[in-house]
């Protein structure tokens, strides 16, 4: 094991990012929310801690940098040529190259332009985005080592390639809890098409399972069977719920597994989403220059009803809120499939992050 795999305990990763995530709201929260797990003590910061929640973007399957912000002008003359055997190396070889008679390089198919202040490098398909290329921050120096998706993803989400730990998302619940009581920590949203997202990304692992995330959608029912069966009223659901808690409580009673306590709390949690829910994900309510800033539709599954919903969850209270969004896999055509992805998410991404200035939400 790595030594970030040895020493990822929850007090080594809220200590390690409390410019983000870490102990931002501590102090605050144990003083005026009862439903926080406060189970340890804050953490000492070397920076002021400012962070309140986190919404991240995820392009689940892998943009190109060569295609969105990371150019590599050298590589054109190689294009279309046999990489070198001295550039290969010892690298491994993913199953779907590994039987290739030849690897050849290939450069950025579409022109870049230098944007903002600093020059930034952005794919001119990128309409909007130069807006804010003064307000982002491009990191050029991560590497990882698991070369295919599934345990890359995994390692990213959770500080190990092997499923079973908890998600970062799973992370921040349990270090801070929910500052809505209404809404769960941590919320997931999905959109596009192509690899599946499997739910262990946003898996609590070894933490209990109230902090796992809760995935939304963005059409029809915000939440699978948050809506009453046919027949039955609110009034007869919430007595439901509370005999079917009254025999958890006594199962719990004798035995204390946390388990069993953690399904009264989820149970208790879906009957209050029913009524903060709906409203929430209704996105009609929203003017019409907003809607029409993010590119999104009431009542359309998409990145850009995703990423106005996140505003609005962040605003409601939500502390983690993380969107995937599929269909980034180039294997092959990427020279015109790039189009349709980056203009997709081009624009709402920006509004997202301009609206979220705007209302002093990055302050």
């Amino acid at each position: 094991m790595s030594e970030f795999q040895d020493h990822l305990t929850r007090r080594t990763f809220l200590g390690r990012t409390s410019c983000g995530l870490g102990t931002a709201a501590l102090s605050h929260l144990f003083a005026s929310s009862p439903s926080v797990l406060a189970e340890e003590g804050a953490v000492g910061t070397s920076h002021p801690a400012k962070a309140k929640r986190v919404i991240y973007l995820h392009m689940s399957g892998g943009p190109s940098q060569l295609e969105t912000f990371d150019p590599k002008p050298g590589l054109s003359r190689w294009d279309g040529k046999p990489l070198p055997s001295e550039v290969i190396g010892n690298q491994r070889l993913t199953t779907m190259t590994s039987g290739q008679g030849e690897l050849n390089v290939m450069a950025s198919q579409h022109e870049f332009a230098k944007c903002g202040q600093a020059g930034m490098d952005m794919n001119v398909l990128f309409k909007h985005m130069p807006e804010i290329a003064d307000d982002i921050c491009l990191i050029r120096s991560a590497t990882t080592d698991p070369i295919n998706h599934d345990p890359a993803v995994t390692f990213l989400q959770t500080g190990s390639p092997l499923s079973g730990r908890p998600s970062m998302g799973s992370w921040l619940s349990y270090g801070l809890g929910s500052a809505n009581e209404n809404l769960p920590a941590f919320v997931v949203l999905l959109s596009g098409g192509g690899q599946p997202v499997p739910s262990r990304y946003w898996h609590n692992g070894f933490l209990p399972s109230r902090h796992q995330g809760v995935k939304f959608q963005s059409s029809g029912d915000p939440v699978l069977f948050l809506s009453n069966p046919k027949g039955m009223s609110d009034l007869n659901r919430k007595k439901t719920i509370d005999r079917i808690n009254a025999l958890n409580q006594l199962k719990y009673a004798r035995s204390g597994d946390p388990e069993i306590e953690a399904r009264m709390d989820a149970f208790q949690l879906a009957y209050r989403m029913q009524s903060s829910v709906p409203g929430l994900m209704d996105l009609s309510q929203e003017p019409k220059d907003v809607l029409e800033s993010y590119g999104a539709q009431p009542g359309k599954a998409s990145f850009a009803s995703n990423c106005l919903l996140a505003r609005r969850l962040a605003e409601a209270g939500v502390r983690f809120i993380q969107l995937y969004d599929r269909g980034w896999d180039h294997h092959d055509g990427i020279t015109n499939a790039i189009k349709g992805k980056i203009a997709s998410v081009d624009r709402p991404t920006t509004a997202l992050l301009k609206d979220l200035k705007e209302r002093g939400m990055l302050e």
